[in-house]
């Protein structure tokens, strides 16, 4: 499934970082797509794929909330203009 993560950033500077250093070593059960940061830096969206919207909003909790208040929700496929093609195996069948 496609997950949405809204990042709403205290800590600018740490939280992109923080971002950009976790994104080269994620879980094999996440993948992000796009990341879509506001001119100020201070909020985000992003697009993942996983087999659940907890395994996004867990992960990003754990690495980011002290950092963020991250707000995660499952994309309606039918609905949406202009996602990704699913990747995760996983992601496909629980979808």
């Amino acid at each position: 499934m496609f997950v949405i993560a809204h990042h709403f950033i205290q800590q600018p500077e740490e939280f992109w970082a923080a971002a950009q250093q976790g994104s080269a070593s994620l879980p094999s059960h996440l993948k992000i797509h796009s990341v879509f940061p506001s001119r100020d830096m201070r909020t985000g969206t992003c697009v993942w794929e996983a087999a659940s919207v907890n395994d996004v909003q867990s992960y990003l909790d754990e690495k980011m909330s002290s950092m963020a208040k991250n707000v995660c929700y499952e994309v309606n496929d039918t609905m949406a203009l202009g996602l990704p093609q699913k990747t995760m195996e996983a992601a496909a069948t629980a979808g």
